[in-house]
């Protein structure tokens, strides 16, 4: 697939109100100069994507520098034509944050009042700010609304600020492997990153540029990019990739090497080897007086400053909301994902949530996009969504117990059929919860706000009462606790209807009699060995469980696809005719 071809840096002077832009800590900044690049469709009032960059990226997200040969974009995977954020439809802009040392204005731009290096004169700055200065070009460029704002680990953190402090502006939002805020071991990792720098001599608090070889303080920088690398990757990926195994050069090693190498405390492991590489290439490219003043304004970045709760700043959110966890994460963990989700959930916002099981951490959404890809491209996509005939008939009994304009959660929604239906014929509203992502994938694309979560662990970023009605639909045989998952479809929504396979219908109870074998059919297609239905439950069965649990069975269709099953059922035998059941299940009332 082609890319976005060849890109250039744009870098663009801000008309700054007179006096300067006032930081939020009181400084002043003269002059401020942005490095931006833009790539896409042409804008056209309603298509702009902004894209904040991660910690230590740049403009640069997609695309041929001049006078390069191949694609060195930092997202290159996720931006082009046909893409996740597709070019052909979308224009796309990425700017290098205020602060860093990429052409934004920052600690190494000259100080207008002095004609040299900022260093240690560059004001300190938080997020509002840098997200200012983002606004501020995109005005001087006519983008006033934003069609989506994208942002990944501290891009994240500033999409965050962006859509609480001006909800009106944004469409669409994506946190990708991000927070609200840095948990206190992140704020430790970043603490001992900046300590190795300014415990440097070669830092010179921050004046390091017309020092010495004017290199500043490289070993401390290099430290700090190593102990960030290290959280950057899993646990489980530096095991496989190094383990214990030696450098190459080991063997190769005389005597004199080895005592030196012992000398300085070194030793010939890979992942030691592999530490100095990435150290060095840091060091080549980024400043360190940047790295401080961004990894600062990082730590500080939280909306609870500003609007006292999480809840009540993401409250103000407007923006339709894709937010996306990473396993083994060490920066920003799946729990603080879902915190965000439970606030916008707590205010009614429309939300999905999808945990992706990489095994790579942190850096998974610079290098691990397959399904992110299609989780974001689905987010974004406006497809239209056709529902069919069959669709309708499978459906039909659980469709006609939902009030027409009803809140649904559909819990296993598979590809949301179910929830394009009820869209289309009953005009509802709501969202699904799905755990296979190829499904997950699918429901998203069709427009519908999904949860990804494991529903034996239960929904706890669903708060209470937000739904009108559950939707348990050919799940409950195959969760591992059935009761569990009844209570919780009945915590957060009024009413659940439950559909299932039911085990005693005649047809099983023959095949079992006369050929000794568990069936396997349309209702049942599966081998006992590759089942995903691990309780065999009848209608009987959840009778009684629900006498049991304190939940009331509302109302009960009984199906069956064969004249000898329509035949049973008229005759008042349910249990037997029916091969499905739908049940529309509530609460037992006090005192009932």
């Amino acid at each position: 697939m082609e890319g976005v071809g060849t890109i250039e840096l744009k870098k663009r002077r801000l008309a700054l109100p007179e006096g300067g832009l006032r930081l939020a800590y009181g400084g002043v900044l003269k002059e401020v100069e942005v490095a931006y690049e833009e790539c896409g469709a042409p804008f056209d009032g309603n298509n702009a994507v902004y894209i904040c960059h991660a910690l230590t990226g740049d403009s640069h997200v997609a695309g041929v520098k001049p006078g390069e040969s191949e694609p060195s974009g930092w997202w290159e995977g996720m931006v082009g034509p046909g893409r996740a954020i597709d070019t052909n439809r979308f224009h796309v802009i990425c700017a290098n944050v205020l602060g860093g040392c990429s052409g934004t204005t920052g600690p190494m731009s000259i100080n207008p009042d002095t004609g040299k290096p900022y260093g240690s004169s560059f004001p300190q700055y938080t997020f509002d700010d840098a997200v200012d200065v983002f606004r501020m070009l995109l005005k001087e460029l006519g983008i006033g609304r934003l069609a989506a704002l994208i942002g990944g680990s501290f891009g994240g953190l500033q999409v965050v600020n962006w859509i609480t402090r001006y909800p009106d502006e944004v469409d669409k939002a994506c946190l990708i492997a991000t927070s609200a805020n840095l948990n206190t071991q992140a704020i430790a990792f970043s603490v001992m990153s900046r300590t190795s720098i300014t415990d440097d001599p070669k830092w010179n608090g921050g004046d390091y540029y017309l020092e010495g070889d004017g290199k500043g303080p490289r070993a401390g920088l290099a430290s700090a990019r190593q102990l960030a690398h290290i959280t950057y990757l899993s646990r489980e990926l530096l095991q496989h990739k190094f383990g214990r195994r030696l450098q190459q050069n080991f063997v190769e090693a005389s005597a004199e090497d080895r005592a030196e190498r012992d000398r300085l405390f070194k030793t010939y492991f890979q992942i030691e080897s592999y530490l100095d590489y990435q150290a060095m290439k840091f060091v080549r490219r980024f400043d360190a007086n940047s790295y401080l003043h961004i990894t600062r304004s990082m730590d500080l970045a939280d909306p609870c400053g500003s609007f006292g709760t999480l809840d009540a700043a993401f409250a103000r959110v407007k923006a339709r909301t894709l937010v996306v966890s990473y396993e083994n994460d060490i920066l920003f963990p799946a729990w603080q994902s879902k915190e965000i989700v439970r606030s916008l959930k707590a205010s009614g916002k429309p939300v999905s949530y999808c945990h992706l099981e990489s095994g790579t951490g942190h850096d998974s959404f610079l290098t691990d996009i397959e399904h992110l890809s299609k989780v974001v491209g689905g987010f974004l996509s406006e497809r239209p969504v056709k529902v069919m005939k069959w669709q309708e008939r499978l459906h039909a009994a659980s469709v006609a117990m939902v009030k027409e304009g009803a809140r649904v959660i559909d819990i296993g929604c598979g590809d949301g059929t179910l929830l394009d239906v009820l869209r289309e014929r009953r005009g509802t509203s709501g969202d699904g919860v799905e755990i296979d992502v190829e499904r997950y994938e699918e429901a998203i694309a069709d427009g519908h706000d999904i949860i990804w979560e494991d529903v034996d662990e239960g929904l706890s970023v669903v708060p209470d009462g937000q739904y009108d009605v559950a939707i348990v639909s050919d799940t409950l045989q195959e969760v591992k606790n059935p009761r569990g998952l009844l209570h919780e479809a009945l915590r957060i929504a009024d009413e659940a209807i439950v559909t299932f396979p039911n085990f005693a219908a005649y047809r099983i109870r023959l095949t079992l009699a006369l050929k000794g074998r568990l069936p396997v059919s349309k209702q049942l297609p599966f081998e006992w060995y590759d089942t995903p239905n691990i309780h065999c439950v009848t209608l009987k069965d959840f009778r009684r469980l629900c006498e049991r649990e304190g939940i009331d069975i509302l109302e009960v269709r009984a199906e069956s696809r064969h004249l000898a099953g329509r035949i049973l059922l008229a005759l008042g035998f349910k249990n037997l005719g029916a091969s499905r059941i739908v049940a529309r299940i509530a609460k037992r009332k006090k005192g009932k």
